[in-house]
């Protein structure tokens, strides 16, 4: 993003461009304040006060470019110091001690100093920092202007004030920089609508992929089937069905992760339900050995359904499924393993299957959470799918999820 944009800059170049219009517009009137003000020592003291008001504004415009520490604190030290000799040199003239007009060469030394200081800081940052070269090509049309309004100050070559065309000039610049940034924008906002709309679509292929017509069709004939021969086992089986079903549909509306545990509810929801076709054919195992941590909806079950249905289902004496978690030193895991026909992971993609639901899992997982997917398979053995969530990114998933949900209960 350009500089234009960042805060801090609009801030400070405001700032800039209010105290530049005041002195330009005290110049302006400057030959009629005696009309006013009848003190001449105090008209010129206000004269001076303007531009070396306008002075500090420049280096405070420079300081919050500055991005690296050490420039930080060289930054501040020039701009308290020259604040120190401006306030020394405007408390000590009416005391007599020293004349303000005698003190201009020390409080324009001062300044050149200042800036000489904080351009060099500019200068070394403009390979890594982007705002300094902003910031750079508005500071230098003001900065040439006041060197050349303190040069025809004491020399007297030509009776014209510079402070007016480069403050013009660097008013131009940041105008036409801020449209550059404004249709970056903009075009930023139609990326991030057609993020929204695909972010939308993967929702919806995920259910689609997960709520396929034959698992329907399997499951309420399973379903009829029990109602004569075991009521309640069915009435049971139909209460979670219909849960499964809930779950799918409400990961439409969810867009940050959700708890482990709430995942692994619904899997259990769903392997009760295989659990139902399958009979004694189908075996669960449960090793769950950490829950703190928060994942994407749905993620996890597409990785179980592939278990169920490409593992063991396809194995004519059937097998188990286990499910466990795990808590390294920098991430958790969840892993699902079965002990099914297994696949050759290199030949995967051509198998004829649609794989849009694992697609959608492994890119929730990167841009949710950090997280991502390692799948290893023997032939004749089973399949080991581990998904790999880092702890950073699962702390500041939950403590964002923390704090939106106390703005909302606020």
């Amino acid at each position: 993003m350009c500089w234009a944009v960042s805060t801090c800059g609009y801030l400070s170049f405001s700032v800039l461009s209010f105290v530049g219009g005041i002195h330009l517009i005290f110049k302006i009137l400057y030959p009629y304040l005696p009309l006013w003000i009848h003190d001449l020592v105090l008209c010129m003291s206000l004269g001076e006060a303007t531009i070396h008001i306008f002075c500090i504004s420049m280096l405070l415009f420079i300081k919050v470019t500055l991005k690296e520490p050490r420039h930080g604190k060289i930054s501040n030290l020039v701009l308290l110091g020259y604040t120190a000799v401006v306030v020394i040199v405007f408390l000590f003239s009416p005391l007599g001690v020293m004349d303000l007009y005698a003190c201009k060469p020390i409080s324009h030394i001062a300044y050149v100093i200042a800036s000489t200081a904080l351009t060099v800081c500019m200068f070394r940052e403009l390979r890594t920092n982007k705002e300094a070269k902003h910031a750079l090509i508005t500071l230098l049309p003001i900065t040439a202007a006041l060197i050349f309004d303190a040069l025809n100050a004491y020399l007297g070559f030509i009776n014209i004030t510079y402070l007016e065309l480069g403050t013009v000039l660097a008013l131009a610049y940041q105008i036409v920089n801020l449209v550059i940034d404004l249709r970056i924008q903009y075009k930023e906002a139609i990326r991030y609508q057609q993020l929204q709309k695909e972010l939308y679509e993967s929702r919806v292929a995920i259910m689609v992929s997960q709520i396929q017509p034959h698992f329907l069709y399997n499951s309420l004939t399973s379903i009829a089937m029990m109602c004569s021969i075991n009521p309640e086992t069915a009435q049971e089986a139909t209460i979670t069905f219909a849960e499964y079903l809930r779950g799918n549909m409400d990961s439409l509306k969810q867009k940050t992760p959700v708890p482990f545990t709430k995942e692994l509810e619904h899997l259990k929801k769903y392997l009760y339900i295989e659990k139902l076709r399958f009979g004694e054919d189908l075996n669960i195992e449960y090793d769950i050995q950490a829950t703190g941590f928060m994942l994407p909806q749905l993620s996890i079950q597409p990785l179980v359904e592939n278990a169920v249905k490409h593992g063991v289902g396809m194995k004519r004496e059937g097998g188990t499924v286990t499910i466990a978690t795990r808590e390294t030193e920098t991430a958790y895991e969840v892993i699902v393993s079965d002990d099914g026909v297994g696949f050759d992971t290199e030949a995967v993609k051509n198998d004829g299957r649609s794989h849009v639901g694992m697609d959608n899992v492994r890119r929730r997982l990167d841009e949710m959470c950090g997280g991502k997917v390692e799948i290893t398979s023997q032939i004749g053995q089973g399949t080991v799918s581990r998904v790999i969530i880092p702890k950073q990114r699962s702390i500041l998933t939950q403590k964002t999820r923390r704090n939106s949900h106390e703005n909302t209960m606020r």
